[in-house]
This record gives C-alpha cells, structure tokens and sequence, in this order.
C-alpha cells in the first residue's frame, strides 16, 4: 500500500513537471482555453477513493456521510443528518452545532507542492447532479491554495424542480421533499451552472465579514455539503464536477444556471 502511494505521488510530479515544462516550451505562462476543465468525476471507485468525508460526527455530532456508487455506476452521496450531540458535547456558552455532512477531493501533494486547477479562463462550475427530492439544503465548496486553510468558497446549489415539487429560488427556497411521478420516472440528471464569481468566502461555517475574490487561478479541492434544514436521510448523485467557459455556455450548451431555468 505505502509503495502504491509512492508511485502515485511521483506519477503526479512527473505529470505537474510535464504540464509545466510543455506551457514553458509554447511560451504561454497561462494553460490554452478550452471549452471545458474537467475536475473530478464520480464515475468508478478508483474515483470514488479520491474523496474525503466529513460530518459533525467528527465533533461529537450524531450525522453520517457515505459516498459509493450507485446502480448507474454514477456516485451517490447520501446518510443520515442528525441535529443533535453526543453526551457531554454540550457546554454552556459554547454555540456547538449538529446537521451538517460533507465531502470534498482529496489534496493532490507533489515533490513541486499541491497540485491546484487553473480555472482563471473559465466562467461557471458545472455539476452534474440528480436531486433525490429530500428537501435538503445543498453547497458547493471551493477551497484555494491561500494561507487560510480554513477557507472556503461557498454557493448554494439550486436543484430544479422535480415533477411534483415548486421551482426553488433563493427568495423562496423548497425545504419540502418530493417524490418522482412513478417508478418509471425518477428524478433525472441534470447539469448545474454556478458563476465562479458569485462564490463568497465563508471561514469555518460563517460568512466571512471581508469578502475578496476567489484564487481562481489555484483550486485546491472542491466539494459538496449538506446543511439540513430538518433531520433525516439525504441523497444526492453526482457524476462530474467541470469548469466551463462562457462561450460553451453562449452556445446553448446549458440549460440551468445555479439550479433555476434560464
């Protein structure tokens, strides 16, 4: 296992230091432009293992966090959200809170440092999800390659309607579950457009009083989070997160922006 881990670490500095020495030789500082950046897929479990989770399990709360593949082959994030606390974890005068499961990709370590994307070209993150109609509260989470570990890029995402749910909107968000028409129509798979500017900068659960702008030119992970709004089973599948540009997106080649209809 160790020597398998060695392997992968070297094969990642192999291919930073080709990425490097191939935009040195074209005398271009900055990676060619391309419709779309790939970032993570969800889609095997060699794939699946380049993930963290995370709940507040880890301090004492009650809520799950499992990520597999689903009969599709496609991942599944889902698991049990539970407000409340372990005995003892309660102290008078500290807010301690339950509710909330995560996961994000693993940091990519090279012998030149952490492998990072560069999404400074590109306009919108792309998600492609399939909502479970549980009514819960989801968010995509950046983090950068700043000084502040703690750090994160936070946005909502807005899934679209399902068949027997209204429209979610910020001004009106959903909190109800929904179920699919019939067996012989479950929730579809959907792509996501969120603009990589309106991301806003969120420091351990909280927003950040002083917002700055997004090191889009070094992503480190990204991520999805749950944060209820009620207690109860959640499950979301995912296929791909992807940077896109604006021109793709002036194409017609997306439909939802942020989880509502263009």
């Amino acid at each position: 296992m160790a020597q398998s881990a060695w392997r992968s670490y070297v094969a990642r500095s192999i291919e930073h230091l080709k990425d490097r020495t191939s935009q040195v030789m074209r005398a271009q500082p900055v990676p060619t432009n391309t419709a779309v950046l790939p970032l993570v897929r969800f889609d095997s479990q060699d794939a699946i293992n380049n993930f963290v989770l995370g709940s507040d399990s880890d301090l004492g709360g009650k809520s799950t966090a499992n990520l597999d593949l689903g009969p599709e082959g496609k991942g599944r994030f889902w698991g049990q959200l539970s407000t409340q606390l372990r005995e003892g974890r309660r102290r008078e005068g500290v807010v301690e809170r339950g509710g909330y499961a995560g996961l994000r990709s693993k940091s990519q370590t090279t012998i030149f440092g952490p492998r990072t994307w560069d999404t400074s070209l590109y306009d919108y993150l792309r998600l492609r999800v399939r909502s479970s109609g549980d009514g819960m509260r989801y968010f995509v989470n950046i983090q950068t390659d700043g000084p502040v570990r703690s750090d994160l890029f936070q946005h909502r995402l807005w899934l679209p309607p399902t068949p027997t749910s209204p429209s979610p909107s910020p001004s009106s968000p959903s909190s109800t579950p929904s179920t699919p028409e019939s067996d012989q129509h479950p929730h579809q798979w959907t792509s996501i457009l969120i603009p990589l500017a309106d991301f806003t900068l969120t420091n351990s659960g909280d927003l950040s009083e002083v917002q700055i702008e997004m090191l889009r030119s070094r992503i480190r992970t990204v991520g999805i989070s749950v944060l209820g709004p009620m207690e109860g089973r959640y499950e979301l599948g995912i296929e791909s997160i992807e940077a896109v540009s604006g021109e793709a997106v002036q194409k017609g080649e997306e439909k939802n922006m942020g989880g509502k209809e263009q």
